[in-house]
């Protein structure tokens, strides 16, 4: 079974640095080599973690940022109560 403990707005925010990290990397790529290859391979990891839904560290942690539904409260029972109209004020 697939425990997934990352929820939508940590996804967003994933996606969003992965995104500029890769974009990060390929600028630097040329004067910067071993620096682009390590922002390629965080890169690999945030865009990872985000799409399966699950990370590892936050497993680690206990961490778990995804929503779960919750349970349903019981419907309290209905008192039955006359109506009757109000008298009128003079």
């Amino acid at each position: 079974m697939k425990t997934t403990n990352i929820g939508g707005a940590d996804t967003a925010i994933r996606a969003v640095l992965g995104i500029l990290f890769m974009v990060w990397a390929a600028v630097v790529v040329d004067s910067h080599p071993f620096l682009a290859f390590g922002a390629a391979l965080v890169t690999t990891v945030i865009l990872a973690t985000a799409i399966a839904g699950a990370c590892p560290l936050y497993t680690a942690l206990g961490l778990d940022t995804h929503a779960r539904p919750r349970p349903q409260p019981q419907p309290r029972p209905r008192i039955d109560v006359r109506r009757e109209p109000a008298q009128q004020l003079r």
